[in-house]
């Protein structure tokens, strides 16, 4: 399966891997961005294949610009509906369909077998995806929840967001004393300290400046990060870098206020940073460290 890029590169050039069928198409659905769908399936139609139809935000023939598009190695927030076929029957909802607040978090990783991601392929944020999946995707998609046996489910996803799973923008110098922090082709840090004590108190600075919007402290922050101990030791509870294939990806920090109960001290450091950027904060003290972080999204 080949993508377009995700990050710069136009949605018109993307290659999804869904195409719209007689059942996406045919479906009705009732409410508009940012509420909460209902739904009308034809009956006697089946997804043989699964399928989507794509509403954009301008239009089905629209022009899709550079914006960045759901792709290989993005997070996609989307706020979302599933429902059975056969009977319209609600199977899932977001728990709120506010623009801003309360999304869901879709990952896609082209190492796990995900029908709900690959309908999102080259949508960008703004458009809504009408999607009909066939019995096996359909069954992936129930995992636990009951279905008829060869039934579809339908699903009415609205984008909310796009995010690369790295930073990306303005890479600056750190300030001096900082560790020196250096990134390979695919966006993964390393931190080389410097020779000298671990410093007291804590600081933080941006390697490289994003363009999303800034963090607010209510922000639920969704990050890659990397820790490690003064004397070299990476943290394997604060990595997510090697945890990306099939296990998860990025991790939720959560809020400020939810320092306690995640363990992420260094969270108020990324309040007032922009989503897109690479924050380096070093922690001083007895158990002083360094976190690299990557702020992808926030929720």
């Amino acid at each position: 399966m080949t993508g377009c890029s995700a990050s710069g590169s136009a949605a018109n050039d993307c290659d999804a891997s869904f195409g719209p069928g007689a059942m996406s198409s045919s479906v009705e659905v009732t409410g508009g961005a940012g509420e909460g769908p209902r739904v009308q399936v034809p009956e006697g139609l089946t997804a043989e294949q699964s399928q989507r139809s794509l509403i954009t935000d301008d239009g089905a023939d629209g022009d899709r610009g550079d914006a960045r598009v759901a792709d290989d190695d993005t997070l996609v927030a989307v706020n979302l509906a599933l429902f059975e076929s056969g009977t319209g029957s609600e199977l899932l909802s977001s728990p709120t369909w506010d623009a801003d607040r309360g999304a869901s978090f879709v990952l896609m990783d082209p190492e796990m077998e995900n029908p709900l991601a690959e309908s999102l392929r080259c949508a960008v944020a703004g458009d809504r995806v009408v999607a009909a999946f066939n019995p096996e995707d359909s069954a992936l998609l129930a995992g636990q929840g009951t279905i008829a046996e060869g039934e579809s489910i339908v699903g009415v996803i609205d984008v909310v967001t796009v995010d690369d799973l790295v930073a990306s923008g303005k890479t600056r110098n750190l300030p001096s004393g900082f560790p020196a922090v250096v990134t390979d082709e695919s966006g993964r840090p390393g931190v080389v300290l410097p020779p000298r004590p671990a410093p007291d108190g804590s600081r933080s600075a941006d390697r490289i400046v994003g363009d999303g919007p800034e963090v607010e402290a209510d922000d639920a922050v969704i990050a890659q990060v990397l820790a490690v101990g003064w004397n070299g030791t990476v943290d394997p509870q604060n990595n997510s870098w090697d945890t990306m294939a099939g296990q998860g990806g990025p991790k939720p920090i959560g809020t400020e206020d939810d320092i306690a109960a995640s363990g992420a001290t260094y969270r108020a450091e990324l309040t007032g940073h922009t989503v897109g950027s690479q924050v380096v904060i070093v922690e001083g003290g007895e158990n002083a460290r360094v976190v690299v972080v990557d702020i992808v999204s926030v929720g």
